[in-house]
C-alpha cells in the first residue's frame, strides 16, 4: 500500500475515535507481569504487544505496525488480536488510569522522519489522547534496564501523566527540540513532505 494511503489511514482512524467514550483500555500480559508491564521503569507502562481502547461503539487497536511490525505506530480499528501474534500466556488485563470513562477530546499523532531501508519517510512516533482531564501517550520507545534506551521501536511506552512526557520531551512535549512533528490533518502532512 502507497504511503500515502497508510497516512489517510491514520488519520481517518484517529477521527472514528475522537468523541467516542473510553470503556476499557487492555495490554496483553503474562500472569506474572503483575505491575501492568514488561521492562519494569520509572516513566510508565512497557509492552511488547499493542492494546486495545475499546469504546461504547468499536475496538481500536494501537501498535507498531505502521508499515510492518516494526516501523512506527499506527490506529487500527478492531482487536490487537486481528493485526500481531500474541503469545498463548499473554490474556488482555484491563488497566485503569484516569481516562477511563471519559470522552476523547482530541487525538494528536506526532510524527518523526526516520531514515529506513535507504528512504527517508514520517512515521508516527507518539499518540496523545487527550480528554477533558484525562491524559494518555503511547510512544514507539524502548525501554531497557528500567532506562529510555531508543526511539523508533518495536516496544510501546505507555503514559498517563503529562509531566512524564514532558521530562523525556515526547508527543507534544517533543516538537519544539526532539524532533517531533504535528500536523493537523492528511493535507499538511503531505505540504510537509
Amino acid at each position: 500500500m502507497p504511503l500515502k494511503n497508510i497516512y489517510a489511514q491514520q488519520f481517518e482512524n484517529k477521527g472514528k475515535l475522537i468523541e467516542q467514550k473510553i470503556q476499557a483500555i487492555f495490554f496483553y500480559l503474562d500472569e506474572n507481569d503483575f505491575d501492568f508491564t514488561e521492562q519494569p521503569n520509572q516513566f510508565g507502562k512497557s509492552l511488547f504487544n499493542g492494546i486495545d481502547i475499546k469504546t461504547e461503539n468499536d475496538i481500536f487497536s494501537i501498535g507498531n505496525r505502521f508499515v510492518n511490525l516494526r516501523n512506527g505506530l499506527s490506529i487500527n480499528v478492531g482487536s490487537t488480536y486481528n493485526f500481531e501474534f500474541i503469545d498463548d500466556e499473554k490474556k488482555p488485563v484491563a488497566f485503569n488510569t484516569k481516562i477511563i470513562g471519559q470522552a476523547i477530546k482530541s487525538i494528536d499523532i506526532f510524527w518523526m522522519e526516520i531514515l529506513w531501508e535507504g528512504a527517508t519517510a514520517l512515521y508516527p512516533q507518539e499518540i496523545e489522547i487527550l480528554s477533558d482531564d484525562g491524559y494518555f501517550l503511547i510512544s514507539s520507545i524502548e525501554i531497557n534496564e528500567g532506562q529510555v534506551n531508543t526511539e523508533y521501536t518495536d516496544e510501546l511506552l505507555i503514559i498517563d501523566k503529562k509531566d512524564i512526557a514532558r521530562k523525556l520531551k515526547l508527543g507534544q512535549f517533543g516538537v519544539e527540540d526532539n524532533g517531533r512533528k504535528y500536523f493537523q490533518n492528511l493535507e499538511s502532512l503531505l505540504i510537509d513532505k
